[in-house]
């Protein structure tokens, strides 16, 4: 398999551009993301791409503390 698999077919990944989002607190979030609505439920942790950190909703939450980041 190539290294930079992204190259060779583009609906694939980088493996360092995918993450875990974790919530920390009490509440159910919805993020409203261009290619939809997407909700995660306290407690609960999703894997997703790192790009997900650039919409305002979700900085803001992470800058809160109330949802963490962590490596896949």
């Amino acid at each position: 398999m190539p290294k930079n698999v992204s190259a060779s077919t583009p609906w694939m990944t980088n493996k360092d551009d995918i993450i875990f989002l974790t919530n920390t607190s009490q509440e159910n979030f919805i993020f409203d993301l261009p290619t939809g609505r997407c909700r995660l439920d306290a407690g609960r942790r999703m894997r997703t791409l790192r790009s997900i950190l650039n919409f305002d909703q979700v900085k803001a939450l992470v800058d809160g503390g109330k949802l963490v980041v962590q490596k896949s």
